[in-house]
């Protein structure tokens, strides 16, 4: 599910920002904070999986900011010669989302027989995360070998962004699901419940301004108001972390 936002529908100059699906609430925020302080500027967001995002700018697609939920497809944007040198500008952690009748109250609880579990595929940062964690938790005396499998053996979709996954498990089509903390921001319908913090591995995002930007100064620009004091307050009353 791709979202698109645009900020002002009149300006001199659009800046497009190519943006991980976790982004969508915070970013726009951080768009119209930018526009104020750039008379003439409309900000534009593109928002979805990392790896989708990433695979539309190796197609042609026109940006001028790639901010991915992971280092792995900032990196394939690199290799592909898309962007120039990333920054890192913002932290998350993963938790588990139920519904309020799903019966799910503790980790455990994801190893249920019929539990219907909703994560992100494995090529979606938030996806790959979980899957890391779960095997983490595989060696701890509290879940047991055999806990990521039987975690597993529960899955009934896998999902193209955090977005779908959340969606599901709103809508009850799901029990659970695994998403970002920052996902869970004013959603009051599903019940958060932690996963080992020592057990998931670093969830770091990074941000780089395109070689192709028509707007290479603006992208610049805004990089650094997200990782400036007044952007990184911003982040943080969504859910992120700060900056490593």
């Amino acid at each position: 599910m791709s979202i698109t936002i645009v900020l002002a529908s009149a300006a001199q100059t659009v800046l497009t920002v190519f943006a991980a699906a976790s982004l969508h609430a915070a970013f726009p925020e951080l768009g119209k904070q930018f526009e104020a302080a750039h008379p003439g500027v409309s900000v534009r967001f593109d928002f979805d999986g990392s790896q989708i995002l990433e695979a539309q700018l190796a197609q042609g697609a026109q940006a001028d900011v790639f901010a991915s939920a992971d280092k792995r497809w900032m990196d394939k944007a690199t290799s592909d010669g898309l962007v120039g040198p990333s920054t890192q500008f913002a932290t998350n952690a993963l938790v588990i989302v139920a519904g309020s009748s799903s019966g799910v109250a503790t980790p455990q609880d994801l190893t249920k027989p019929g539990l219907k579990l909703v994560l992100c595929a494995d090529a979606v940062p938030c996806g790959r995360y979980a899957h890391q964690t779960l095997e983490k938790m595989d060696s701890e005396p509290a879940f047991g070998t055999g806990y990521a499998a039987a975690v597993t053996h529960n899955v009934v979709s896998q999902e193209q962004n955090v977005e779908d996954v959340l969606a599901k498990v709103n809508l009850g089509e799901a029990d659970a699901g695994i998403v970002y903390r920052s996902d869970t921001i004013g959603h009051t319908s599903v019940k958060v419940i932690d996963l080992p913090s020592q057990d998931q591995p670093a969830v770091v995002y990074p941000m780089a301004s395109l070689k192709k930007s028509s707007s290479p100064d603006l992208a610049t620009a805004f990089i650094a108001f997200v990782r400036s004091p007044r952007g990184q307050a911003i982040l943080q009353k969504f859910g992120f972390g700060p900056a490593p």
